[in-house]
């Protein structure tokens, strides 16, 4: 059984979407929590990263180097 790249993405989409959606319906009936996120996004080889709590910020950042990491062990070829 051959899985398009395609496929995949799409399946990887949905189950985001659903994980959102059962992460703002469990954190609806909290009040007075804070807030937290982190991104990074790769322009070429610059990371830029943003967000608003340090240690979120600092494992996105590892999980991204660990991803291009992997991309490079890989082969992956990017044409």
């Amino acid at each position: 059984m051959h899985v398009q790249l395609a496929d995949l993405g799409i399946a990887l989409l949905l189950a985001g979407f659903v994980l959102l959606a059962v992460g703002a319906l469990m954190g609806a009936g909290r009040g007075g929590t804070r807030a937290r996120g982190a991104a990074v996004i790769l322009v070429g080889p610059i990371p830029i990263a943003v967000g608003n709590d340090r240690r979120l910020l600092v494992i996105t950042l590892l999980a991204a180097l660990a991803l291009l990491i992997a991309f490079l062990a890989l082969g992956v070829r990017w044409t």
